[in-house]
């Protein structure tokens, strides 16, 4: 469960207010789209999910945890969540294999470290990259390195990282920005293909906001609407003259 009281993140210095007073409550095996401007505050509220932003008031708890109050619990929180970053956000250097056994870091022992330089990852994972790089049409690349990839090739990289970990919680970011919209489905699929993980999304794209039956819109880092999703008017409301359908 997903507890956010009273959020707010600001930055004095710079006269900014990212997320002002935001509750939002998501219960576990949920699917959330989070919608709104660039610059509404919705990659500062996935990011504060994980600490990497710190509240300055209000609450935040991911199952139970507060993952600001301690190194120990935003370990756990982290290690519980699998993240998929706009771009895919892919260690370069490294193949497709060992970015992917990255995200189930936890399991790797002291003996595993310099499989890393190799491009190689632990024979722990083998089995579950192999499923998970056939399920997302990936196999034929996980021996390139990253940087040789193309855009749908890394984002579904990042997909079987956040996934490998058998995450309780996934937190995606514009996961298919710059994405063609086969490669884009693909990807909203794997992202959704644990139906016992909450799901959080920030997004843009119309076509990710219709898999969802809950929306939270924020403006200015306040939330707009808390509900089922929204109609394209409403929409156009929120985004002002910047939105539009397809």
């Amino acid at each position: 469960m997903i507890e956010v009281e009273e959020a707010s993140v600001a930055f004095p210095a710079r006269g900014i207010v990212a997320l002002d007073q935001v509750t939002i409550r998501v219960e576990p095996g949920e699917r959330l789209a989070v919608v709104g401007p660039s610059g509404s505050g919705k990659t500062t509220l996935l990011r504060s999910l994980l600490a990497a932003v710190r509240i300055t008031s209000g609450s935040i708890r991911v199952g139970g945890l507060d993952p600001a109050r301690s190194p120990a619990e935003a370990r756990t929180v982290r290690r519980a969540t699998g993240t998929i970053r706009q771009g895919g956000d892919l260690v370069r250097g490294l193949t497709a294999r060992t970015n992917i056994a990255i995200g189930a870091l936890s399991e790797w022992r002291p003996i595993d470290w310099p499989l890393a330089a190799l491009g190689r990852s632990p024979a722990s994972l083998a089995d579950r990259i192999a499923r998970l790089a056939e399920r997302h049409g990936i196999t034929d690349c996980l021996d390139a390195r990253v940087e040789s990839l193309s855009g749908g090739q890394r984002q579904r990289v990042a997909v079987c990282r956040a996934l490998i970990g058998r995450p309780t919680l996934i937190l995606a970011d514009e996961p298919t920005t710059g994405l063609d919209p086969v490669t884009a489905r693909a990807v909203l699929s794997g992202i959704g293909e644990d139906r016992d993980a909450t799901v959080v999304v920030a997004t843009h794209d119309p076509e990710v906001m219709r898999r969802f039956e809950r929306m939270v819109a924020l403006r200015d880092g306040r939330v707009v609407h808390d509900g089922a999703a929204l109609h394209d008017d409403d929409l156009a409301r929120i985004y002002g003259a910047t939105w539009s359908t397809p």
